[in-house]
């Protein structure tokens, strides 16, 4: 359970990170105001010791780089959450305290706020009715006024869809069930996959991580992807609905959780398919889990291939970014396989034509850099905050007045 914890708090950033803001996203209204895409990120605010996250802004072409000085007091780390449809509202999750240890035990309190893009104006939210001091909110429901949040209760992590305000809530999981999170809700907002570990019925989780899909009308679940030994992690939605591409880590064999494949599986459980072989994609990086992303046409899904050298304290090897077809398994080369570079954690503009990707190397600030789809003119953006690193980078359509 100790190793399960560890996990999960390495994984608690890049869930939030990257889970509310993919392209199609959690915002199912459509904007009809002007808007421009701005990209925001996660800079570098702390020790090695701690979870401490400045959130920084910057244009595609590398201009405006700004990051916001939020005024409530004691909010020691910050963290995105889902973006509102009208481009202008954001949600974002404060915490207050930054150890490890406490955030790993669901001791820290945390609050989420309202923050608006355009006039830089923060206001409080789900406050009322909290289910405990440690919550993450992951998604916006269809119209826009119910929020789904997941609550850190004892041992296990629940999920609770409520109003903006926290009150009328309504649970999906239960005691006993375990620790539920890296949620995704479909894009047509009727179905939430996530990944559990832990809990009974064992039905749910057969293996150490296995992939859940819960039907937010009825509340039933279905399981998608589980095996005794194996790790799966981190479910996306494909743009049609259909499908569900996660990671398969060998994790008995593997205890740092390094390494692991990248799998496919349908969202109503009727098939599972592991698509690369060797367990070749970089899974747990030092800066947490790196998770598969599909491309805004559904034809290929994100994979980051390791160096045969790779080892995971970065002391040797590196890490390509390359596109996999889950269905004929045909790569293609991004970026170059460099030793000593190590390039992940992709991101795709709304339109497909670009991403985003965050370069790392040993000993050095992570760096933000942006390509165009098809790997062509990478450039380099920022190295973040103070110069101590940029991670976690997404789009974001802003509209305008």
């Amino acid at each position: 359970m100790r190793g399960q914890r560890l996990l999960h708090l390495l994984c608690i950033v890049a869930m939030i990170a990257t889970t509310a803001m993919t392209p199609g996203g959690s915002s199912h209204a459509v904007a009809h105001e002007p808007s421009e895409d701005l990209i925001g990120y996660m800079g570098m605010g702390g020790s090695a010791g701690e979870v401490a996250h400045v959130l920084g802004f910057i244009r595609p072409d590398g201009s405006g780089e700004r990051y916001p000085e939020f005024r409530p007091p004691d909010q020691k780390s910050w963290v995105f959450g889902p973006l509102f449809s009208d481009g202008r509202r954001i949600v974002l999750t404060s915490y207050e305290n930054t150890d490890l240890k406490s955030v790993r035990s669901g001791r820290v309190i945390t609050h989420d706020w309202l923050y608006d893009l355009v006039h830089e104006e923060l206001r409080p939210i789900l406050e009322l009715d909290r289910q405990a001091d440690q919550l993450r909110p992951y998604a916006l429901l269809p119209g826009e006024e119910r929020i789904i949040e997941t609550a850190y209760i004892g041992n296990e992590e629940r999920i609770f869809i409520k109003d903006l305000d926290g009150r009328n809530a309504r649970e999906l999981t239960s005691a006993g069930g375990g620790f539920h999170y890296a949620l995704e809700l479909s894009h047509d907002g009727r179905r939430l996959a996530c990944h559990v570990t832990g809990g009974q019925p064992a039905f749910y989780n057969p293996g150490m991580y296995s992939i859940n899909v819960f039907d937010l009308e009825s509340g039933e679940r279905t399981l998608v992807g589980g095996q005794s030994e194996h790790l799966m992690f981190g479910p996306r939605w494909s743009p049609d609905d259909r499908w569900l591409a996660y990671l398969d880590c060998h994790a008995v064999q593997d205890s740092a959780h390094f390494r692991a494949d990248l799998a496919v599986g349908r969202a109503d459980g009727s098939e599972h398919r592991v698509v690369t072989e060797g367990q070749t994609h970089w899974f747990g990086t030092p800066f947490g889990s790196n998770m598969t992303e599909w491309s805004p046409d559904g034809t290929t899904i994100t994979y980051t291939r390791l160096l045969e050298n790779s080892k995971n304290d970065m002391s040797a090897g590196g890490s390509q970014l390359c596109l996999l077809n889950p269905e004929t398994g045909a790569v293609t080369e991004l970026t170059a396989a460099v030793e000593g570079v190590f390039d992940y954690r992709a991101a795709w503009s709304p339109e497909g034509d670009r991403i985003l990707f965050t370069r790392a190397r040993l000993g050095a600030p992570r760096e933000l850099w942006i390509m165009h789809a098809d790997g062509s003119q990478p450039r380099r953006l920022t190295d973040g905050y103070q110069h101590k690193g940029a991670d976690f980078a997404r789009w974001l359509r802003v509209g305008q007045e």
